[in-house]
């Protein structure tokens, strides 16, 4: 397993609704090692592109099945350029006949997979890739590269952000970005949000994103999957649930592996908290891994944490349990709908006090959002 998981973004570029083909290629390329964050279906070029430098992806795989490709690339690749990372490989396949792959190279793509190709080339074509992407961005370290991007940052540039974070993430050393990242810290609002797998925690922050925008706020995600502890891939796909907000230039997405690390985190989510909060964030949202009783590790970084329960997922008797019940600041109950909502509201304010608020939301509806920032804004303790 190598010590530097590649990243690649894989986007289904277009009106295509066909999303078989890019989820058998997304695991595979877990299982094969890589960090693969999938965007979703019907991605504008633009968001792409943006998907790409907010990830700081090593390639941008842009999947085609609706025979817009000569149409579409090329502004994929615009769109990369205006950014400011036109540096950075892309990857097309899908449905490309023989006749348009000269063409779609002209445009400057790194490589084309064609049906018939093996995924054993793709896989050593996408690692190949990578490792030039990186040793370009060890380079530009070197010369001083980190310093621009760290002012860049400070300034609102999202491709510097992006890269600032990928240095954060793989080669900082412990402690080091609080060094390197200076300047002072924003008077960011950063939430928590915690909860057990499937509680609808990605629903809930694409609601919460558009709330917070409608309020004039600029928002980040750092969303926390986790990593096979067998190959060290891993599928990052919580960024295809907020896909409302993946074209809007005041919301930044960025996904991370856990990487092994306990607790719902991963290991320099710290660190990327520390440059997250002096890059121009007014508010910043940690989503953890589908978690435990014992993962409140986020706790360090996040005020205030909430944690999200749903109707029926357990008895009275777990709000007694020591462990993210006695550190959440803010209760919500997700799926209100359900049966046994209220009885649940109820056993918090009788188990836990009626000093943490409750909240109850319906995130697919986008039922009591509003009341939820409501109560993020007023726990807010910059």
């Amino acid at each position: 397993m190598q010590k530097t998981a590649t990243r690649i973004v894989l986007a289904k570029v277009g009106l295509d609704g066909h999303d078989r083909g890019v989820k058998v290629l997304a695991r595979s390329l877990r299982d094969a090692g890589m960090e693969v964050i999938y965007t979703g279906l019907w991605q504008t070029p633009a968001a792409a592109a943006k998907a790409a430098i907010e990830e700081d992806a090593d390639v941008l795989g842009v999947s085609f099945h609706s025979a817009a490709h000569m149409t579409l690339v090329p502004i994929v690749m615009q769109e990369l350029k205006k950014l400011g990372r036109p540096d950075m490989p892309v990857a097309i396949g899908g449905i490309i006949p023989p006749d348009d792959v000269a063409f779609i190279k002209s445009t400057g793509v790194s490589a084309v997979f064609e049906p018939e190709v093996s995924m054993e080339s793709i896989v050593n074509e996408i690692n190949r890739l990578a490792a030039e992407s990186r040793a370009r961005r060890a380079k530009e370290v070197e010369s001083k590269g980190l310093d621009r991007w760290v002012a860049d940052m400070a300034g609102g540039n999202r491709a510097a952000l992006g890269r600032v974070l990928t240095w954060v993430e793989n080669d900082a050393k412990t402690g080091e970005a609080a060094n390197r990242i200076t300047g002072p810290a924003q008077k960011t609002l950063v939430v928590g949000i915690t909860g057990a797998p499937g509680v609808g925690k990605s629903t809930l922050i694409a609601r919460l994103l558009k709330e917070f925008r409608n309020r004039n706020k600029t928002v980040a995600v750092v969303a926390v999957d986790p990593a096979s502890p067998i190959t060290g891939g891993a599928l990052l796909g919580d960024r295809a649930r907020m896909t409302a907000s993946a074209d809007d230039p005041g919301v930044f997405i960025r996904s991370s592996a856990s990487r092994g690390e306990l607790g719902g985190l991963a290991p320099t989510t710290g660190g990327m908290v520390h440059a997250l909060t002096r890059a121009q964030i007014d508010v910043l949202i940690i989503e953890t891994v589908g978690a435990g009783q014992n993962d409140y590790t986020v706790r360090q970084w996040a005020h205030p944490l909430v944690l999200l329960l749903m109707p029926g997922a357990g008895d009275e008797l777990q709000l007694d349990k020591a462990g993210i019940t006695e550190v959440a600041n803010v209760f919500v109950i997700n799926k209100a709908d359900l049966p046994g909502a209220d009885r649940l509201e109820q056993q918090i304010v009788e188990t836990l006090g009626p000093k943490r608020p409750v909240v109850k939301t319906i995130a697919s509806k986008g039922t009591g959002i509003a009341e939820l920032v409501d109560v993020l804004e007023k726990s807010h303790k910059p």
